[in-house]
């Protein structure tokens, strides 16, 4: 997998006074579409903006310096939590046998050796999501069962799966670039 520049591209929009961090962020966070991922590039983008929206400020507007640069430092992180939250769809079903958590994870265009590389990049990003007590368990399944993939061009998606014990992880990636997690596990 290679590096992907597209976001530090985006970053250089924080060189606008003002707006350009918040611009950057929402760009960036609308790109990537993970909040973790998106803060990488805030603190480069924060001070582009800061510079230029200092040296503005400083200059025209000296008696409201300290809120500007407030609003500029703050308003990114904000920016880029709101917006991709948006992205964030988790919802765990339980029955009396079994517990499914169904997880909709939004993917860019990247490019993937192959599907192993394509499922781990999936799984570790769904980790990220789910909380204990299913991350413990969900945490073993990197170190057991094989990966098996199923092509179904038809209906237009990839099926990876793997299962460990009791623990089914299911991904279905989709031509759109999203792809659903779904894991089965027993009580």
């Amino acid at each position: 997998m290679e590096k992907d520049k597209k976001p530090i591209y985006y970053a250089f929009l924080g060189v606008i006074p003002y707006v350009g961090s918040s611009v950057a962020s929402f760009s960036i966070s609308e790109y990537l579409k993970d909040f973790f991922e998106t803060l990488r590039y805030i603190p480069f983008t924060v001070g582009l903006s800061l510079l230029s929206s200092f040296l503005l400020t400083y200059y025209y507007f000296k008696s409201f310096l300290i809120e500007a640069l407030a609003i500029v430092s703050v308003a990114p992180i904000l920016i880029a939590y709101l917006n991709t939250r948006r992205f964030e769809a988790l919802s765990v079903n339980v029955n009396e046998y079994y517990i499914e958590i169904i997880f909709k994870v939004p993917l860019k265009a990247l490019n993937f050796e192959s599907p192993t590389e394509l499922f781990d990049y999936v799984y570790t990003k769904a980790l990220k999501r789910i909380k204990p007590p299913y991350l413990f368990k969900l945490k073993a399944l990197n170190n057991c069962g094989n990966l098996r993939v199923t092509v179904r061009e038809g209906e237009g998606y990839i099926i990876l799966r793997k299962r460990c014990g009791d623990i089914s992880v299911e991904i279905k990636i989709y031509k759109d670039k999203d792809a659903d997690l779904k894991v089965v596990m027993s009580y």
